[in-house]
């Protein structure tokens, strides 16, 4: 599910998020680092991709040709605490 970074609320797959696109429920900007699929911190830049510059601001509108909308860390975190839940089950019965 594809989400904003800073209020976790749904955002419309279909919605074209440009550079000053804000969440329509926190008004925070959805072009940035942490709202990024490619947001990845330890990585060169904390970025997957190859981007040249480093952005300070991660939580800031950015300019980065490479952005795509990611999903909700929380929701996979979710998922993944049930899928463990889970295996725990199966393999301690």
């Amino acid at each position: 599910m594809k989400a904003c970074h800073h209020c976790h609320s749904a955002i419309d797959v279909l919605m074209t998020v440009g550079t000053s696109t804000l969440c329509p429920t926190c008004n925070k900007p959805l072009h940035s680092c942490f709202n990024c699929r490619f947001y990845s911190p330890g990585a060169y830049n904390d970025c997957l991709e190859e981007v040249d510059e480093f952005i300070e601001e991660k939580k800031e509108a950015n300019f980065c040709d490479f952005f795509m909308l990611g999903d909700d860390d929380q929701e996979e975190m979710r998922k993944h605490a049930e899928a463990k839940r889970r295996a725990e089950a199966f393999f301690n019965n």
